[in-house]
C-alpha cells in the first residue's frame, strides 16, 4: 500500500551508498522518479560537504542538505549556510586533553567548509582504520592537533574508543560546560564506538525540524532511511522510518519497514514499494 509521503530523507553511508561508496542505479532511479512526482528529497549525513558533494550533484539536489549529523545545513547550489553549530575551541581542547589522558583516539575537524578539515597527531589502528584511509584526501597528520585550533570555534572533535570511557569524558565536559555542546553516537565497530562532539543543538533530529519547516511537511508525511545509531533520533520522529537490512538490530527495531541491504539498493526498494 502506497503511503502519503511528501518528503524523503536518506542517510548516505550504509544506506544510500553501497560498500564501494557508490549510489546503486536503483536508488538514483527511484529518488529521481520521486522528485519528478513532486516529492521533496534530501540527505542527512555525518559527512562534511566536500565528502558528500558528488552524491548531491549526482542526484541534482538543489535543496537544504543536512551535513555533519545536523551541525551544518547547507544549500550547495547557492553556497548558502542555513544553520551551523560549531564546537567552541575551549571545549575542543578540553576533550582532546581528556582523550590523551584516557588513551582514546581523537580527530579534530577544523571548519565545516574546509576541504582538508581532518587533523590527527596519532595513527588509529582499530576498527576505523578503513574510514581514515577512505578520508585520507582530507586528513593532515601533524605533531600536535592543539596547535591547529586557531579560531574561537572548530567544526567538531571525534573520539574513537570504548563507549564507557567516552561517556565518562562527556560527563566531565558536561559539568564544566553545561548545555554548550552536543554528543552524537555515530557507530560501533570492532568494539570501538565513534562519538562526535559538536556545538549545542546539533543532531539529525534537530535538523529534521528545520527540513519539515522549510518544506512545510509534517513528520507523519516523511520517510527517513538509515542504518546506524546517529539515525535513531530521526527514526523515532518520522511517520515512516526505514532501516537497511545491514543495520544493527536495535536500529532495526525502530523501523516500520526493514528494506534490503545498502548493497542491494535498499533505498530504491523502499521508495518503489511505498512511494512510487
Amino acid at each position: 500500500m502506497k503511503k502519503l509521503i511528501k518528503l524523503i530523507v536518506s542517510d548516505l553511508d550504509g544506506t544510500l551508498l553501497n560498500d564501494e561508496k557508490h549510489i546503486p542505479p536503483r536508488n538514483i532511479n527511484a529518488l529521481k522518479k520521486a522528485i519528478n512526482k513532486g516529492i521533496h528529497v534530501s540527505i542527512a549525513t555525518g559527512r562534511n560537504y566536500f565528502s558528500a558533494k558528488k552524491y548531491i550533484e549526482e542526484l541534482g539536489l538543489d535543496v537544504p542538505i543536512v551535513l555533519q549529523n545536523g551541525a551544518f545545513i547547507y544549500m550547495p547550489f547557492e553556497n548558502k549556510i542555513l544553520y551551523e553549530s560549531p564546537l567552541p575551541s575551549s571545549i575542543a581542547k578540553e576533550i582532546i586533553l581528556l582523550a590523551r589522558k584516557n588513551k582514546i583516539d581523537y580527530i579534530l575537524f577544523s571548519d565545516f567548509l574546509d576541504k582538508k578539515d581532518m587533523y590527527m597527531d596519532k595513527r588509529h589502528e582499530g576498527g576505523y582504520k578503513k574510514y581514515i584511509e577512505q578520508n585520507s584526501w582530507r586528513l593532515t597528520y601533524v605533531d600536535d592537533v592543539l596547535k591547529h585550533i586557531i579560531k574561537d570555534v572548530v567544526a567538531e572533535v571525534v573520539l574513537i574508543g570504548k563507549e564507557e570511557k567516552i561517556l565518562k569524558i562527556k560527563e566531565i565536559i558536561e559539568k564544566k560546560f553545561p548545555g554548550k555542546f552536543s554528543l552524537v553516537k555515530n557507530s560501533v565497530n570492532e568494539g570501538l564506538a565513534f562519538f562526535e562532539f559538536f556545538g549545542r543543538g546539533a543532531s539529525k533530529e534537530e535538523a529534521l525540524s528545520f527540513l519539515l519547516n522549510y518544506f512545510n511537511v509534517k513528520p507523519e508525511e516523511t520517510m527517513f532511511l538509515g542504518d546506524n545509531y546517529n539515525d535513531v533520533g530521526v527514526m523515532k520522529i518520522v511517520g515512516f522510518p526505514v532501516a537497511m537490512a545491514n543495520a544493527p538490530e536495535d536500529v532495526k527495531s525502530l523501523a516500520r519497514f526493514i528494506s534490503v541491504s545498502n548493497n542491494d539498493g535498499g533505498v530504491g526498494f523502499a521508495v518503489e514499494k511505498f512511494v512510487l
